[in-house]
């Protein structure tokens, strides 16, 4: 049993979320699946006893967890009528009770309560992931690995199915989607883009040659040659996929798969490389922020959405939020609150389910706390890549896995990624593995590297048996 909790657990559950976790609201009895799957692997780490002891980096990262939690929860908490009708916002609901002439309620912080506990739910897979991996050896990790980028390359060709037959191809998996494009398994086709993003700088760790002697060189061929491929079809795909993000973003990932490959094999990343990817970087990220939103004659042909319109959301989404400070209308409120702010004579036909902006969505759902919480979360992504990178920290699995992260905060910047179980739970490995707990089981020749680092060596630990 702890030989399948350790090898076969985490990469399973991964891609039982890549598989079904696809859409934020449209799959939610999939969600609900997960969300239930999700728990019995908690439970089952938690009982197993397979959880190693975790060191202050992993800790802090299950406190986020648990402050967000616990943020939720106390959007639940009933509050006296005194109390909750003072709250910004909530004077037309009390003003509706005086009307009819009934007493007004002990209600929460939260506009929607049921919508709140929807939240709360949504953790339960990204939480599972994270433990998961912490208990999972050092064969686990790098088979989640395999799992992310299988699915990734594997959703390119469903989606090219998809459209090759059409708006109306079998092939597609939810009702509600980008029909006659490209979205894999997915509904909506900027979070495949998201998924390619973060498998690129994966496939930049599993080119690293596991061992350097003569007699690898064939071996270290043929690694080149097959991660090259991979990292070509995923180039080709998030083209063909036609998210303007992900093409604004697809130049910054493929530079820093760049350098965590190089990292790996030289030990250190030229300045100069560095100092290009950190222009790229800067660049692509502004791009992927303005241009979605700018560019008018992109339309529905990149972006999924009228430019126009996703700006006005964002705008009107933020305007929105000043008016539930300090504490945000409560999670899972946006289609409550959103179509009170719109702009009769300025709105479409589209249906907005999200901001397409995840950091004014917070604001607005979760006000100043929901604020803080965010800034902790990047501080905290933030602190993780000086260790890893400056401190010559980790191996290049945690290396890549800061690059994901990374890609998934700056894709929030212009949608919500992180609300769909399958990104969400992509996020989640990633930030585990950057914090994760060394692993006695390794293959020997791991084994004799990770001696070697101990005993002051500069070798590095790979990254979990990259050669398995």
């Amino acid at each position: 049993m702890s030989r399948v909790i350790s090898r076969y657990l985490a990469p399973t559950y991964l891609l039982l979320c890549l598989l079904l976790g696809g859409a934020s609201a449209a799959g939610y009895i999939a969600n609900g699946l997960l969300q239930l799957l999700g728990l019995i692997c908690i439970l089952i780490v938690v009982l197993s006893g397979s959880l190693p002891d975790l060191p202050r980096h992993a800790r802090r990262l299950l406190a986020l967890f648990g402050l967000l939690a616990l943020l939720l929860l106390f959007e639940l908490i009933p509050l006296p009528p005194a109390l909750w009708s003072l709250l910004p916002g909530r004077g037309v609901a009390a003003d509706g009770y005086a009307l009819l002439d009934m007493a007004t309620p002990w209600l929460p912080i939260s506009l929607s309560p049921d919508g709140t506990i929807a939240i709360l739910a949504t953790l339960v897979p990204p939480l599972a992931m994270v433990l998961l991996v912490f208990a999972s050896s050092g064969y686990g990790r790098l088979y989640a690995v395999y799992v992310l980028v299988a699915v990734a390359g594997g959703s390119i060709f469903l989606g090219v199915f998809q459209r090759m037959q059409g708006p109306d191809s079998p092939y597609y998996i939810y009702e509600i989607t980008n029909r006659g494009g490209v979205v894999g398994m997915f509904a909506n086709r900027n979070h495949l883009a998201t998924l390619l993003l973060t498998a690129l700088p994966f496939v930049g760790a599993l080119a690293i040659s596991p061992k350097r002697n003569k007699m690898q060189v064939d071996s270290k061929v043929g690694r080149l040659m097959i991660t090259g491929c991979l990292a070509l079809l995923l180039t080709v795909g998030l083209i063909i996929v036609k998210s303007a993000a992900g093409w604004m973003l697809l130049p910054a990932a493929l530079f820093a798969a760049a350098a965590v490959y190089v990292r790996g094999e030289k030990g250190a990343v030229p300045r100069a490389l560095w100092q290009v990817g950190v222009v790229v970087g800067v660049v692509c990220l502004i791009a992927a922020v303005v241009a979605p939103l700018k560019v008018n004659d992109l339309g529905d042909r990149l972006s999924g959405i009228d430019p126009h319109m996703r700006n006005q959301s964002i705008r009107t989404t933020a305007r929105a939020s000043l008016d539930y400070l300090p504490f945000g209308s409560g999670g899972g409120t946006f289609q409550l609150v959103f179509p009170n702010y719109e702009d009769v004579e300025a709105a479409s036909l589209e249906y907005l389910n999200h901001a397409h902006n995840d950091y004014v969505e917070v604001a607005l759902e979760h006000g100043l706390p929901g604020m803080a919480l965010i800034v902790l979360a990047i501080a905290f992504w933030v602190s993780q890549g000086r260790r890893l990178w400056r401190k010559g920290e980790g191996d290049a699995l945690a290396w890549a896995s800061f690059v994901a992260v990374g890609l998934v905060i700056a894709h929030s910047l212009v949608d919500y990624p992180l609300r769909t179980a399958a990104i969400a739970a992509v996020a989640a490995l990633g930030a585990a593995l950057m914090v994760a707990p060394e692993t006695a089981e390794m293959p020997s020749w791991q084994s004799a590297r990770k001696r070697k680092r101990r005993s002051g060596s500069s070798a590095r630990t790979i990254e979990i048996a990259l050669a398995d």
